[in-house]
């Protein structure tokens, strides 16, 4: 029997470090040689558990219906923390098998899903209470403390500048990282397939335009993504309720622009 294993670390950190990603491997490794099974694929998602646009999960999902094999995921809460969440994965109708609940049920399922729904609100109140607390005892949150500011007038005009690249990269990368960059990333591949080869700092950009089929293609693909968002989040700042409107020609062409932008720094 071959099974597909699905991973999932919520933090880009984690990701490039491995941590969780190896134990979690071994759990699926586990149950799969348990069940004297093969593992035929695996995917992986470096996204929070509260997020539902994960290009690693729907693989996996397709993957395991087009060749009609189970899906092992090493814990529950990788799935997601979310209840509604869990049930519509389930409901697609594979087959799947949490390492460490194996003889979990629908019923069961429910629960536990509530149980780790309910542990992400208790995280999010608990840190939102502790900041409050700070805010009433009149401590500063975030922002240039005097100590910063400081030592930040005695450095050199090329120390300033360096330090101001250096955020500029890290603004473009958490840019990069935000799910509407990243989904019109996949709906430019799809459109573009052969000038959207690699990383998007190796793309063809000149063979990437905004003519009219092409602008209603993407257009059209946009407004699908949107409308398949449960959470109604993605490309909410776009009205795509008619795609052959020229108006968005502009905001269109003006965010290849950014994502080009943002790509070459």
């Amino acid at each position: 029997m071959k099974y597909v294993t699905y991973l999932r670390v919520s933090t880009q950190k984690q990701g490039a470090r491995g941590l969780g990603i190896e134990a979690q491997r071994k759990m699926c490794s586990d149950f799969i040689k348990n069940h004297m099974g093969e593992l035929h694929a695996e995917f992986v998602d470096v996204e929070s558990g509260t997020h539902r646009d994960r290009p690693g999960l729907l693989q996996a999902i397709a993957c395991c219906k087009h060749n009609g094999l189970p899906l092992v995921i090493a814990k529950l809460d990788r799935l997601a923390r979310d209840v509604e969440f869990c049930f519509k994965v389930v409901n697609t109708g594979i087959e799947i098998h949490f390492c460490d609940m194996p003889q979990i049920n629908t019923l069961l399922l429910g629960v536990f899903a509530s149980v780790a729904q309910y542990e992400r609100e208790l995280t999010s109140d608990r840190t939102t209470k502790a900041l409050a607390a700070k805010k009433a005892k009149g401590e500063k949150l975030g922002g240039q403390c005097e100590k910063w500011r400081e030592s930040y007038d005695k450095k050199s005009f090329e120390q300033k500048h360096e330090e101001q690249m250096k955020r500029g990269q890290t603004k473009n990368e958490r840019y990069l990282q935000s799910r509407d960059v990243q989904a019109f990333i996949r709906v430019l591949r799809n459109i573009f397939g052969e000038a959207c080869k690699g990383e998007p700092a190796e793309w063809d950009w000149k063979q990437i335009n905004t003519k009219e089929a092409n602008r209603i293609r993407v257009l059209s693909l946009m407004k699908d993504y949107k409308e398949m968002d449960v959470e109604g989040v993605l490309f909410a700042k776009w009205d795509l309720s008619d795609v052959e409107d020229v108006k968005l020609q502009q905001k269109l062409a003006n965010a290849i622009t950014s994502l080009k932008r943002a790509t070459s720094l």
